[in-house]
């Protein structure tokens, strides 16, 4: 059984979360979220420092599950495991990722689209940056272990594919598309990721 403190910080963040999806981070108003939670103004900072901290908690859910994605494809050995993946296995990987959106798109909508003036308003680019790095130091290492390997990969290319993998699921959120659509979609952007335009357009790859 809840606390009357506990109802009273779920009720503050169920406000928050309809202020900032109704209006945006940058305009949503700590005494309207105090009216829609029925507590006073001055109480909401009983529980919560400022607008920022009210965000932050709202989103840890989903933010928790992206740190532990990182720590996942950080591990020394994801890259060699994943260079002579099969077509299948990265669909699996992708159908991974569209559940995961799919399962907490309000939580993305909030990130992705109502964020601005916040200290997430950039994520998709610090996500981007991050995994760049990942990527490009664990291609280095493989390389260096494996001199066999004679073709260059510049931090370039590897951030722009990366973006364009990323971009997929900030637009199936930005745009609404369902995850039955995406899945509609999803030969299209996998063949050209694994194979390029030939892929795309082949019937006959896998």
């Amino acid at each position: 059984m809840q606390t009357p403190k506990e109802h009273t910080r779920k009720e503050i963040l169920q406000a928050a979360r309809e202020e900032f999806i109704q209006l945006g981070f940058e305009k949503a108003s700590m005494r309207t979220i105090a009216k829609k939670a029925k507590v006073s103004t001055s109480n909401i900072y009983n529980y919560f420092e400022n607008k920022e901290h009210l965000l932050t908690e709202i989103l840890q859910p989903v933010l928790s599950g992206l740190e532990k994605a990182f720590a996942y494809v950080s591990h020394p050995d994801y890259f060699e495991k994943r260079f002579n993946d099969s077509y299948e296995a990265w669909k699996e990987r992708f159908h991974i990722a569209l559940d995961y959106v799919d399962s907490n798109r309000d939580d993305f909508i909030l990130l992705l689209t109502k964020a601005q003036g916040s200290h997430l308003e950039e994520f998709p680019d610090t996500v981007l940056t991050r995994l760049t790095k990942i990527n490009f130091e664990q291609y280095t290492n493989f390389k260096q272990k494996n001199p066999s390997y004679k073709g260059e990969v510049d931090e370039f290319v590897v951030r722009n594919i990366l973006s364009f993998f990323l971009n997929i699921f900030v637009q199936m959120v930005r745009q609404g598309i369902s995850k039955q659509d995406m899945l509609v979609y999803q030969d299209s952007f996998l063949k050209f990721l694994h194979f390029g335009y030939k892929g795309s357009i082949a019937s006959d790859l896998n």
